[in-house]
Parts: structure tokens; sequence; C-alpha cells
């Protein structure tokens, strides 16, 4: 399976990957010729401590009760998602997702964090195909068909690729027809741009970047403001986040930058001016990397001309060690800065990456944990466990996992209601600050706006539907309202 390529998709509860509850993945395994070797899909029930957002479950229109009729909880479908993949990703597949990067990846890490595992199971091999169609719009004309939107600008949205590109898909936002359509989009890059195709599996694997990019010029693409639009230029330096890259856009003469590099205000200022000089490359989000000649496609590098590019690049290769040291002082300063306004403890379920040290050294106690059979064994790992944010995820994964009885066989009733009366606050909360819950009262507003939406256009059937949603969401406010 060392060619084969994983197409997968989530539905989910929320538009925040952060805060969502995956309801439903799909996945389609092809070899390198794109023919199916296998595909499956994993439904789960809502989790008892979250609620949904409306229009997040008014776009992939999975009637509430077929939800809450699945067989497995979520919790069960995170362990057999988990089991799928990783024997995917021994067999050495590639894992693609369109707009994965944003959200289901984030998604994906996030469930698994929550449920105590390893969250990076896709990461040695994973690419994002929207960005591949995105620069394919730029880069390779004619290659796929797009729509406009309302505003006129080039749609790039998954349903409207399947439209322009007579792609087959029988229900739209369905986990496992959603998967497919991705899949025969890859397929149609891969026939029809076989050059975008290969650069943006090129350098899946985050190793791969930097000795592709340390040396000469290079074309990307970015997407911003609503438009991909076209870059060139070569690499600076190193972030001061692993694996992130400092790219020189070779629009700007170096020579101006040079000039001010030691004068630290000034630098900041131009580095913080419109348009941006210094882009960043995230060498873990496959990146895209073309052949500097395509940069004669933008009218302004062909104005600019491939000798006149060379020649700034070989400028500037003499100053980029110094420069990237100035630029990572200005990015520290810039994160110095922000922790003195932002001193708000992230709550564990939120705080993947802040407390992956914690989780590290805690790797062993939470596969134990999840291994466990009986109660007893359950109880005494949970004793075992050191850091208190995980302990927290251990509690909620209890609360998600087992009844009532059964919690307070391994932990004291008092516990239970503490975490229950934690639940409530984040659920019932009317303030404006940030949470990793999705709130009721928010939703419950949203409800009243979109019902009398439907009332006025007499739709009753989509008065039903939010009714049901509203039902779920006031019964779940009675239930916890007792405990704040």
């Amino acid at each position: 399976m060392k060619n084969s390529f994983t197409f997968y998709d989530m539905e989910a509860d929320s538009g925040s990957a952060v805060k969502a509850t995956c309801l439903s993945c799909s996945y389609v395994t092809v070899d390198s010729n794109f023919r199916t070797i296998q595909e499956g899909t994993f439904n789960s029930k809502l989790r008892k401590s979250r609620a949904f957002e409306i229009d997040a479950m008014l776009a992939h229109n999975i009637p509430l009760s077929k939800i809450q009729n699945e067989e497995l909880s979520n919790g069960e479908l995170v362990d057999k998602l988990e089991a799928k993949f990783i024997e995917l990703a021994k067999k050495g597949t590639t894992f693609v997702g369109y707009n994965s990067s944003s959200y289901d990846m984030v998604l994906l890490h996030h469930m698994l964090h929550l449920n105590l595992k390893y969250p990076f199971i896709t990461s040695s091999s994973q690419f994002d195909l929207l960005p591949a169609v995105r620069s394919a719009s730029v880069f390779a004309n004619g290659a796929l068909k797009y729509e406009k939107n309302s505003k006129l600008n080039t749609s790039y949205k998954l349903q409207d690729m399947i439209k322009a590109n007579n792609i087959k898909s029988e229900i739209a936002h369905d986990s496992l027809w959603d998967t497919r359509a991705t899949k025969d989009l890859g397929k149609l890059l891969f026939k029809n741009a076989p050059e975008i195709f290969n650069a943006s599996i090129a350098l899946r694997k985050k190793a791969d970047v930097l000795p592709q990019i340390k040396n000469g010029i290079f074309c990307w693409n970015e997407f911003f403001f609503a438009k991909a639009r076209i870059f060139c230029g070569c690499y600076l330096g190193n972030t001061i986040y692993p694996n992130w890259y400092y790219l020189y856009d070779l629009r700007q003469p170096p020579e101006e930058i040079v000039s001010i590099m030691n004068d630290r205000e000034e630098l900041r200022k131009k580095v913080d001016s419109s348009p941006r000089f210094i882009r960043i490359c995230k060498g873990n989000r496959s990146p895209i990397f073309l052949e500097q000649e395509n940069a004669l496609i933008d009218q302004e590098y062909k104005s600019i001309g491939i000798k006149e590019l060379e020649k700034r690049y070989k400028y500037l290769i003499k100053y980029r060690e110094e420069l990237s040291v100035r630029l990572r002082d200005i990015a520290q300063e810039k994160i110095e800065e922000k922790n003195q306004f932002d001193q708000e403890l992230k709550q564990p379920e939120e705080n993947l990456y802040g407390l992956m040290f914690e989780i590290n050294k805690e790797r062993k106690n939470m596969n134990d944990f999840n291994l466990a059979k009986e109660l007893s064994d359950k109880k005494k790992i949970f004793n075992n466990f050191k850091n208190e944010e995980v302990k927290m995820l251990a509690k909620m994964k209890l609360y998600e996992d087992l009844s009532e009885d059964d919690f307070c066989k391994l932990l004291p009733k008092k516990e239970f209601n503490r975490l229950k009366k934690r639940i409530a606050n984040y659920l019932l909360d009317t303030s404006n600050n940030f949470s990793p819950f999705t709130k009721i009262p928010e939703q419950l507003a949203r409800l009243d706006t979109l019902k009398l939406y439907a009332e006025n256009a007499k739709d009753d059937k989509k008065s039903e539907q939010l009714q049901e949603l509203d039902n779920y969401l006031v019964k779940m406010m009675n239930d916890y309202e007792q405990y704040r």
C-alpha cells in the first residue's frame, strides 16, 4: 500500500474543529491508479457533555433521531477510527482530505487528544487537496473547471467543484459521498495537471521540505481575500517554530531590506507593512512548490523578468542568514508582547499542543487506561496519572463512556457532581468569553432566528427540523441547570 492514497472526510456538529464532535467519518483507499481498494464509514451518537451548533447540524442534515440511534458512542467511533487509520498508516498509505489542514485533520487530532490517544496518527504522510486545486486554477489553466460565487470570485468549495467538474455525488455533505467525490477530484487533477498533483504529494513528509527549498528560486500559491495568488521567491531561514520557514518574495528588491536590517524598528514596520515580502512556509502542511518559470504567468513577475529575479536572489543569499536572525528576534518580541495580554489559561480540551510535553510523559498510563477492561484496573491507572490536566481529560472520558453508577465505582459521587458542574458552567455560559464547549444559550438564540425565517417562508419541514433541535438543547439545558 506504499503507493496508495486514503481519502477521508468528517461530518461534525460544529464549525470549530476544537469544539466539534465527529458524527461520521468515511475513508476510501485507492491504489496509484485511483482504483478503490477499500472503503468504510463510522457513525456515532452525540457526546453527553457537548451541545451542537445549529448551522453545522443543518449543513450535514443528518436527522437527530438517526444520530442518537447509532450503535457506536463517540468514544467507540474514535477507537475504531484510530485502529483503521493506524492499520493504513503502517501499510504506508498517504492520507488526503479536502480543506483537511484547516478542519478534518485538526478535528481528528482533537478527537484523539480528548480520548487520551496519540493525536498525530496520519502525520507521517498526508496532504490537503484544496491547496492543489487552488494552485491548478492559477498554474494549470483549464485542468479543472471552477464556478463563481455570488461575489463573482472563484469558488473552491467541494460541492461547487463537484458540480463544476460533473463528479457524481448523490448526497451533499455526506461523509462517504464527499470522500468519494474528493477521490474523483484528485483523480481528475492527477490526469489533467500531473505537475500540480505530483508537487502536492512531493512534500507530504515534513522532513523533505527544507532540502527542497533551501537553494534556488521557486513559485508557490497562497489564498487570501478570496483569491488564489502567485508568489515567486526563495528560502530565507528558519522561523521560531519547528518546520516553519521564512520565504522571501522577490517582488521586493532585497537591497531596500538589507539597508534597514540593523534598524529593529524600521525592519519591524517594513515586515508588518503591506504587501508583505516575508511569507511563511508551514513545512508540516505539505506545501506545493513549482519551477521559477511559472512566475511569468503573473504580470508583475513577468515585468520584472527572470534575469532580474535571479540577480535579486544572488544578492539576497549573502545576507539571508543575518536577516533571518533579525526576523526571529522580531517574532519572539511579538510572542512576548502577546503573552503579556493573553494570560487566560487554556482548558485541557483545547490545549493539545501546550500539553504535549506532559502528555508524552503520561503516554504509557494513557494507553493502559484505554486498554483496561475492568473498572478496578481503570481506577488503579487513573490514580497513576500525575498531571492534573490529563486527569481532567480522563475524568471527562469516564463521564462520556460510563453510566453514572459505573463512574461512581471509580470516583466519588462528589467528583461526578463536580464534573457536571464544570460542564454546566461551559454549556450554559452567557458571557462572550471563549469556551472549548459550544454554548447552549447562543444556539437557542440562533434557533429563534431560524424558526422565524422558516415560519415566514411557510417551510413546515424546516420548522419541524428546527423544533427537534430546539427540544434537544432545551432538555440538555434543563438537565444541567441544577448543577450550576
